[in-house]
């Protein structure tokens, strides 16, 4: 049996992950007095609430290699195991699980740590595709196959309220912050092998959120049979606005919404709306 392993950066809710057998590492949240396990000591609205109420930044803390390991020789007792990791441009947690990995296979395990160079449900949405083909039958091989493929082709889009918290996280560089501040221009950011960059300026919030969508319409490999993931943290307003475009533009199957979490949240700040979608394949 293939086993699969995640950590809270995914942000698969927990009734899905438990549903689906996954195994979710924590990730440490650390405020100078306090420090807690994200998704597990508070909820991503909780934690919302207390995000809003201090004025210091949070900072993360990757998974303790002792249970990276304990975990592995647990699951991969008579598993073979799957680990999709928050990007390695991110978070130093994919070279750590590989690193233990390596170790373990040697040992004659079946471990292998994936890169998913996204955020959020970027990274979740192909997780419960992988979980859904290891129910229909495929092999490992497949499934890895699968995750390498479109980890490297999808991307997130997503505009932030205030890029201050990204630009002293160091994942959005700190030119980009001038733009903010003239007359109201909202980049539009994305991700791109685990790196946050700007991708459009756009004037106006409305304006800003059509481009986004615009930038599915264009991209989406297949709107009338697919699914678009809307991310949000409380930024409900923007999310009417979002899912309406998405409506009108694109037609999807479905259209999902999910919250950002407390590990994405630390860096980019509230009041996030954002997209995802499965690409259409590039021509090589």
């Amino acid at each position: 049996m293939i086993k699969f392993v995640c950590d809270v950066s995914a942000d698969i809710p927990a009734e899905i992950a438990k549903e689906k057998g996954l195994k979710v590492f924590p990730f440490y949240v650390n405020y100078p007095d306090d420090s807690f396990l994200a998704d597990i000591d508070l909820s991503p609205k909780a934690f919302y609430e207390k995000f809003k109420s201090r004025e210091d930044l949070p900072s993360t803390s990757q998974t303790p290699p002792q249970l990276v390991e304990d975990t592995y020789r647990e699951l991969g007792k008579e598993n073979q195991i799957i680990h999709i990791c928050i990007p390695a441009n991110g978070s130093g947690t994919f070279q750590t699980a590989k690193n233990i990995a390596d170790e373990l296979n040697e040992e004659g395990f079946d471990i292998t740590v994936i890169d998913s160079k996204c955020y959020s449900m970027g990274i979740g949405y192909h997780i419960l595709k992988a979980v859904e083909m290891a129910e229909n039958g495929k092999t490992k091989e497949e499934i890895v196959d699968y995750l390498n493929h479109v980890y490297e082709r999808d991307r997130a889009y997503f505009i932030v309220d205030d890029l201050t918290t990204l630009q002293k996280g160091g994942r959005i560089k700190a030119t980009t912050m001038v733009i903010t501040k003239l007359l109201d221009i909202k980049p539009i950011l994305r991700t791109d092998n685990g790196k946050v960059e700007a991708f459009e300026k756009v004037k106006g919030l409305k304006k800003a959120i059509s481009k986004m969508v615009n930038i599915a319409v264009e991209n989406m490999a297949d709107p009338e049979n697919g699914e678009v993931v809307l991310l949000v943290s409380e930024a409900d307003d923007k999310l009417e606005i979002a899912k309406k475009m998405v409506e009108e533009k694109l037609n999807p199957k479905k259209i999902s919404t999910y919250d950002v979490g407390p590990i994405i949240t630390c860096h980019a700040g509230m009041g996030v709306i954002g997209i995802f979608f499965e690409h259409k394949e590039t021509e090589e």
